[in-house]
């Protein structure tokens, strides 16, 4: 496979998972100011090695204070945000796209849109909001909560550079 159809795979993908997150936690999180997602991460060979593709999403809340999900806080671990996740892309016999994220009602396809459909937000996230308490608790994030107000001024911004490397060392 070409390597330039696999890295669409990947950015059409992506933006559609980082817009999922990022739609989660403005519709669910006060207190938030910013998000922004990491370049998306490629390691390993997927030959030899596992291949792994990652981002790391980023929080900011209204204090100027940053944190990153998807890596350890004190000594709680999290999961990753990428392939394997709640995000999986691959290719149908024909060379066709399949690009589904986990939703409320299970697995759904998405790949044939180009922005995040009604049926692939969230209402709830569970491994997300255990990432969130952690942060907070441990004072990453100051005066951020869960609620229904959400944070609808939120800025976001998206990252469909693609970078070949660990994601847990960036930044």
């Amino acid at each position: 496979m070409a390597i330039e159809k696999v890295n669409q795979l990947y950015k059409h993908g992506f933006r559609l998972y980082e817009e999922q997150i990022a739609t989660y936690i403005k519709e669910n999180y006060s207190g938030i100011s910013k998000i922004e997602f990491s370049p998306i991460f490629v390691d390993g060979d997927g030959r030899f090695t596992m291949r792994t593709v990652n981002v790391v999403p980023v929080i900011y809340d209204e204090e100027g204070n940053k944190a990153y999900l998807g890596r350890k806080v004190e000594s709680v671990h999290h999961v990753t945000y990428g392939i394997g996740a709640d995000l999986t892309l691959q290719f149908d016999s024909f060379g066709n796209e399949i690009i589904e994220l986990v939703g409320q009602e299970g697995v759904i396809d998405v790949s044939n849109y180009d922005e995040l459909p009604d049926k692939a937000i969230r209402k709830e996230d569970k491994g997300l909001d255990d990432n969130m308490n952690t942060l907070i608790k441990y004072n990453k994030l100051k005066n951020v909560k869960k609620s229904s107000q959400g944070s609808p001024k939120i800025d976001i911004t998206y990252n469909l550079e693609i970078k070949k490397g660990e994601h847990w060392k960036w930044h």
